[in-house]
């Protein structure tokens, strides 16, 4: 600018002029108008020159915007009302901010790429200061704020329900939380915080967008956690009652639609079809997912519950691709069919193979590499987008991929451990919220006076009771108890997210009005919430293990069958079992049975399995690859080393969390009187120091101890425990006695070890100092009565037709103060011993371990096993500590 434009005239020296200078340094034509527009409302004048900022950064990006050319470029820009530039200039800050903007006058947009996703921070204020965003305004911000906010929402009602002691799904929380929202929304207005959370200026719903992806992942994984050969091995009633549950409310629904005159029907061909069908279906993962919640899904119910519900999708499935020629013209159905197999071909005939071989290509125990798991995603986006081409339901293509994929280890646990989780409690909660926000709360209001929402109303209450009717009357003809069969047709009238999404796409295709998408979703709310707790009612878990006779070792015969169930977690647990039991005694009157379970964790799966190698050989089936160690080595020893002794291995693959109801399971069908559960620590070769500490095997056996419908015992293994036969030693082992029933049931595994040949047997009593050895309780009555019984064992068996027996017993009695001195006696006999047997409760509430129970670093050892247990203990023999049962129903 010229020097005397911004000085005052000098002729004129009265006159007083005022003037203010600044200057602004600007980028573009974008920062130009923000800069204007911060000086609207400043002045009542703009006075600009027609060429004012041609070819100049002061209108870079902004040249091709000027409507009036005899107005020039910023000219054009100029104020039109009070506090504004104008309307058809409003698209400039638009622009800025948002990355997107429409010209009111032609409509004109225009688009930014990349868009601007995060604000710049406090900078942005302090420079702009009132222009510009806030932050929940911005792309990213805005998609964080949302995803934490859902999710601080469903945990909310996931926590609430679990304090109130009801096993709700988590699905229901997630849409629980959708319809506050919902709530929220309408009751807050237009233009609050809220809107502009959840429906931002831009239209660009990214938080739902990333709540599909979501969803097609979750179909994708719950593809690859179904497994094909469970039909084949489903009992019978779950396979009929599988099909009956579908094809009976199809049938019946279509033949009431049939018989209604035309002019009656209030609902068209178009929604009913889609509707009826998904009514009558039962989602295997929707199931999968309840039991899971519920913690039945390793239960007998549940087992045949999963069953059923997979045979149920498979047979709607089917009927969904039949639906297809029947629903369109003659020749695009057939094209469509075959578009729908070629893809099918694509999945099992060049997918699959691929698969198989990068499972042959990769080292065993290396895990599979990150370019096969991104490729696997890519392949899922694809195959969403080819049935989007189609028409059709997206995630079916997702789901299809994944049966492709085979389950289990390696593949298919890997991309289960990766995706599932993440997705599930995050990404997934975003498709339920938005679905839920599409929903008319008020729909339910007229549903009575609506023809519309009453036949739509009706349906599902008719479909519902022909389900539940069919899925409790089958299963009770084949002779499943009343109270079961009906929480198993609770269990089979679920619904859940696979209906949601099925009923938001035909929503979407506009095949269902909004009213009645409405009816449907708030339909699912209901459901999820009642059956619930109906089955929380009706079903008591704590029930299934109760055993309605005694099956310990302290009533046992001396000449009774001894059936024992052996566990095994890792190899290393293999050889202190065979130890264990060659040690045991066993003879033609005294038999000892012994099941073998090896426990394998779920992996990629939704549905445990247990396997029987008497019934299935080993090189048939999966069980093979995970139990063939465990398999040939008890064979071993039954064929070479112990052959009186009967073996009968099983293989459990569940879920580490409900391990325990198999062991439980299995104890109770075959009247096991034993349970023999591995330590959770292992020793290295030497015994000195801890090697592996595995929190999962603890828990697992805190549980079998809780509900094991028998005796149990834990064995901690630092010392190889055998016969000693090529040494000519005796293997000796002794019994620590305080009272109660777990030392008598200690006392009597003892007892029967004793009667094998080179077993010594050493039964040490420890009394309380300074007090009467007097009987004064039942407990005490039966304690003598036992160390009497075991007292005359040594004198020798002179009764005809017996066999006589060499039995090495030696009775010590020791008075002891406190705990200090039981640890200094058990510490003085440390080395004397290569096996101690302890009752779990051994000392509780005795003199035995007064002052040393608050140092019990393992509860389920008990006081003194967990002494004798303990590194710190200078010998490392081996400890058994036994628990006698519990739960006995009278």
């Amino acid at each position: 600018m010229d020097g005397d434009g911004l000085s005052n005239d000098p002729g004129n020296p009265e006159e007083e002029i005022s003037t203010i200078y600044l200057e602004e340094k600007i980028v573009d034509g974008a920062a130009t108008s923000m800069l204007l527009r911060s000086m609207a409302s400043d002045y009542d004048l703009f006075i600009v020159g027609r060429a004012c900022g041609e070819n100049h950064a002061a209108t870079r990006g902004t040249e091709s915007w000027c409507e009036f050319d005899e107005l020039g470029v910023i000219g054009g820009q100029e104020g039109v009302g009070e506090h504004a530039l104008g309307d058809d200039v409003n698209w400039i800050y638009d622009m800025a901010w948002y990355g997107e903007a429409v010209r009111k006058s032609d409509g004109y947009i225009c688009e930014e790429h990349p868009a601007k996703l995060s604000s710049d921070g406090v900078w942005e204020k302090i420079i702009y200061k009132g222009e510009g965003l806030r932050v929940w305004q911005y792309r990213l911000p805005n998609l964080e704020i949302v995803i934490l906010f859902v999710f601080f929402l469903w945990q909310f009602f996931n926590i609430l329900f679990r304090k109130m002691g009801l096993k709700i799904p988590k699905f229901t929380s997630m849409m629980l939380a959708g319809l506050v929202l919902n709530v929220l929304l309408t009751v807050s207005g237009d233009k609050s915080i809220i809107q502009e959370l959840l429906f931002p200026k831009n239209k660009i719903d990214i938080p739902g967008c990333l709540g599909l992806f979501g969803f097609m992942i979750f179909w994708f994984l719950k593809g690859v956690k179904m497994n094909f050969k469970r039909i084949l091995k489903a009992e019978s009633k779950a396979r009929v009652t599988g099909v009956a549950a579908v094809t009976f409310p199809i049938i019946v629904g279509l033949v009431i639609y049939m018989l209604k005159p035309v002019e009656k029907r209030t609902l068209l061909a178009t929604p009913y079809g889609p509707l009826l069908l998904m009514e009558s279906l039962t989602s295997f993962s929707g199931i999968a997912r309840l039991l899971r919640d519920l913690d039945m899904n390793h239960s007998a119910l549940g087992r045949v519950a999963l069953s059923a519900a997979l045979v149920s999708d498979m047979i709607g499935l089917f009927y969904v691709v039949m639906l297809v020629p029947i629903s369109s013209p003659t020749f695009a159905s057939f094209g469509l069919l075959i578009e729908i197999g070629f893809y099918l071909a694509i999945c099992f005939a060049v997918v699959r193979p691929i698969m198989f071989k990068i499972i042959k290509r990769k080292r065993e125990g290396r895990p599979i590499d990150d370019k096969y798991i991104y490729g696997i995603i890519i392949m899922v986006c694809l195959a969403c987008m080819y049935w989007y081409d189609l028409d059709q339901f997206p995630a079916l293509g997702a789901f299809l991929l994944g049966l492709a994929i085979p389950n289990g280890p390696p593949i298919g646990s890997e991309l289960v451990e990766r995706l599932e989780s993440f997705n599930f409690g995050l990404i997934l909660p975003l498709f339920l919220t938005s679905s839920m926000l599409r929903t008319d709360i008020s729909a339910w209001k007229d549903c009575l006076t609506d023809h519309t929402k009453f036949a739509v109303a009706s349906l599902i209450v008719l479909i519902s009771l022909l389900k539940f009717s069919v899925s409790m009357i089958i299963p009770y003809l084949y002779k499943m108890p009343l109270r079961d069969s009906v929480v198993f047709s609770l269990i089979m009238s679920h619904k859940g997210i696979i209906e949601l999404s099925f009923y938001l796409f035909s929503y979407s295709s506009k095949i269902l009005t909004r009213d009645t998408f409405s009816i449907l979703v708030l339909s699912i709310v209901l459901n999820s919430l009642i059956i619930p707790i109906a089955i929380g009612f009706i079903y008591d878990p704590s029930k299934q293990f109760l055993c309605y006779q005694k099956r310990n070792l302290a009533i046992m015969k001396n000449s009774g069958e001894l059936k024992t169930l052996v566990c095994i977690h890792r190899p290393d647990h293999i050889s202190s079992m065979i130890n264990l039991l060659e040690a045991s005694y066993q003879s033609e009157e005294s038999p000892l049975t012994c099941y073998v379970l090896h426990l394998v964790e779920l992996q990629g799966q939704d549905v445990p399995t247990l396997i029987s190698h008497k019934v299935q050989k080993l090189g048939v089936g999966s069980g093979k690859k995970y139990s063939e160690n465990v398999i040939l080595s008890f064979e071993h020893f039954h064929r070479y080393v112990c052959s009186s002794i009967s073996i009968d291995t099983f293989t459990c693959i569940a879920n580490a969390n409900h391990m325990q109801d198999d062991i439980c399971w299995l104890a109770l069908d075959k009247a096991v009187t034993l349970i023999i559960l591995p330590f959770h620590r292992t020793w290295s070769l030497d015994r000195t120091s801890i090697v592996s500490d595995s929190e999962m095997i603890r828990f697992l056996n805190f549980n079998v101890l809780k509900q094991a419908p028998c005796s149990v015992g834990i064995l901690i293994e630092r010392h190889l425990v055998k016969k000693k036969q090529e040494f000519q030693e005796n293997l000796k082992v002794c019994v620590i006695f305080v009272g109660g029933k777990d030392d008598r049931e200690a006392l009597a595994f003892a007892k029967r070890m004793a009667r094998q040949e080179n077993v010594t047997l050493t039964v040490l009593r420890l009394v309380a100092s300074g007090k009467s050895k007097e009987t004064t309780g039942w407990d005490q009555m039966l304690d003598t009565v036992e160390l009497r019984e075991c007292m005359r064992s040594n004198e020798p068996n002179d009764q005809p037709g017996t066999p006589k027996e060499e039995v090495l017993t030696i009775y010590l009695e020791q008075e002891i103060i406190d705990g200090a001195d039981t640890s200094m006696l058990l510490r003085s006999m440390a080395f004397d011993y290569d096996l101690f047997i302890v009752g779990r409760t051994c000392g509780e509430n005795h003199e035995a371990t007064r002052g040393i129970e608050n140092w019990c670093e393992f509860e389920e050892l008990g006081v003194i096993g967990d002494f004798l247990a303990s590194p710190d203990f200078p010998s490392k023999t081996s400890v058994l500590v036994v628990q006698q049962q519990r739960t006995v129903s009278q």
